[in-house]
């Protein structure tokens, strides 16, 4: 799939309005390079502006912003700043990411989740997911499994996360049912809530018929590597699924670990990845010939459809999640004149330039290189608690 083809995506992408809530001042850009994204609009615009008022892109267009627009409450000067749509990994585990490598000492993952309470496990996803919006990520899909820690840290970092309980043990099924379905009525798509709620299998012994059924009918079921061999139905996301599963591009994501299946239109998830990022996940892309466009389609556009998301596109009535990245600095420094789609894609995934600012639903949690959400109290709660298990192995 290349990212030209991908108009018969668009309709995939706004299942439903979005909830006109408060959320955020109103925000506007200009004077940027912008690579929307759109299949339908500019896909990308040499110069121009963006408009986001509470919560959600309002105004984008070429040029001089419109005299018409509200008055901003916060103004980005965007000169030499290239603008990009926050970027989705549909697959982590943030309360072991900061525990990555533990599995070397021999230590199983059951016996670390038994020492840790809630608050532990809200510490160390706090943790992961502010490492992750630093790197332009404002969306991740997470299959740890309880709900709770892993929305009180996206809450408190300010990125959106599809919350997937992992079913590991058949004899859980009735506990990871209720921890869905609560966790549902609680925070799926509940006004100002950053969470989307399904569920995830995460071995092919938990597999079961209605599984499906389980989780909110406007979600997939994700399914963890060969857990997609006994399962036949419609809405699943596979995450690293074998070759003998079958499944296509469209309902595929992978990790660093199996990135030579990888294809564009599959998404990416995050293993033990020590850089917590996406960017390794496309220099082996990159390095397999495939297009810059197509390689960041796969972390925007594509993965907002295979979650039902309205993001992964600037354009209006798109949530208000951008990343601002600087091309002031070598070695990416570029004219305005000479930058186009292909370019500017290729500038995205490189990893090089800096993140100036994250904006996920109209609020800036990222500004000059820095989180502005979390404290570093909170940070040093967390980097305690590391030291404290580490020290138990």
């Amino acid at each position: 799939m290349g990212f030209c083809e991908a108009e018969v995506w668009q309709e995939l992408l706004l299942p439903r309005d979005l909830e006109e809530v408060e959320m955020g001042v109103k925000i506007l850009v200009e004077n940027a390079s912008i690579l929307t994204m759109s299949t339908k609009e500019d896909l990308f615009i040499d110069r121009g502006y963006i408009f986001i008022n509470n919560g959600v892109i309002e105004s984008v267009g070429r040029g001089e912003t419109p005299i018409d627009l509200e008055p901003p409450d916060l103004v980005i000067n965007g000169k030499g700043k290239l603008v990009i749509p926050g970027m989705i990994a549909l697959y982590s585990r943030p309360s072991l990411l900061p525990l990555r490598g533990i599995a070397k000492r021999g230590v199983e993952e059951p016996s670390i989740y038994s020492t840790l309470t809630n608050n532990d496990l809200y510490l160390l996803s706090t943790l992961s997911l502010a490492g992750l919006a630093m790197r332009g990520i404002t969306t991740i899909l997470s299959t740890d499994r309880l709900v709770e820690p892993v929305v009180r840290a996206s809450e408190s970092v300010g990125i959106r996360v599809i919350a997937a309980p992992c079913l590991e043990d058949p004899g859980d099924l009735d506990s990871w049912a209720r921890e869905i379905s609560s966790s549902a009525k609680k925070w799926h798509r509940r006004g100002e809530s950053l969470a989307l709620i399904t569920g995830s299998i995460c071995s092919r012994r938990a597999v079961r018929e209605g599984l499906e059924n389980l989780v909110p009918s406007d979600m997939p079921l994700v399914v963890y590597r060969d857990a997609c061999m006994d399962l036949k139905i419609p809405r699943i996301l596979a995450i690293d699924p074998p070759p003998e599963c079958n499944i296509p591009r469209d309902s595929s994501v992978y990790t660093e670990l199996s990135m030579d299946r990888w294809e564009p239109g599959a998404g990416y998830g995050i293993g033990a990845n020590p850089s917590w990022s996406l960017y390794p996940h496309f220099i082996i892309a990159r390095a397999r010939g495939y297009s810059p466009l197509d390689i960041l389609g796969s972390a925007t556009i594509w993965a907002a459809a295979k979650v039902s998301m309205e993001s992964g596109v600037i354009g209006p009535g798109r949530p208000g999640d951008i990343v601002i990245l600087d091309l002031t600095q070598p070695p990416w420094w570029v004219p305005e004149k000479i930058l186009n789609e292909n370019l500017a894609a290729d500038i995205a995934i490189s990893s090089i330039p800096r993140i100036e600012a994250v904006i996920v639903g109209g609020e800036i949690i990222v500004d000059d290189g820095g989180l502005l959400t979390v404290g570093m109290d909170l940070f040093s709660k967390a980097y305690n608690k590391i030291s404290e298990i580490l020290g138990r192995i």
